[in-house]
């Protein structure tokens, strides 16, 4: 799944308006989140402070090439993010077939219920 601030530039246009309102009505974000992913945008000068208010929140713009700005500050920030065993990693089909018998009896089950 991607991160928030790369969803935003991906599906707004260079000069669309953003908020934080509008951050937390279209993808269902906390309060914190929005104005961090706000934050993320702005230190990468990917949205302008437009200098306008609704209400409370504070509407920016996007910029011209903000795709590309947020994903070079992405690819520096993720050296400091925490690192997953790629081995560790399964498939959820290969972890349903191998380390839960309960599945498989349910499997053989609902096959027996179809033929």
């Amino acid at each position: 799944m991607k991160p928030l601030h790369i969803r935003i530039v991906e599906d707004f246009k260079a000069g669309h308006e953003l908020s934080t309102k509008l951050i937390k009505d279209s993808y269902a974000s906390s309060d914190n989140h929005a104005s961090s992913t706000i934050k993320f945008l702005s230190q990468c000068r990917a949205i302008k402070n437009s200098g306008r208010k609704d209400g409370k929140t504070t509407i920016y713009i996007i910029q011209r090439g903000a795709y590309e700005r947020v994903m070079k500050k992405d690819k520096a920030a993720s050296k400091f993010r925490k690192k997953t065993n790629k081995y560790l990693r399964c498939d959820v089909k290969e972890l349903t077939k191998t380390h839960n018998p309960l599945v498989l009896k349910f499997d053989a089950l609902l096959a027996g219920v179809r033929a």
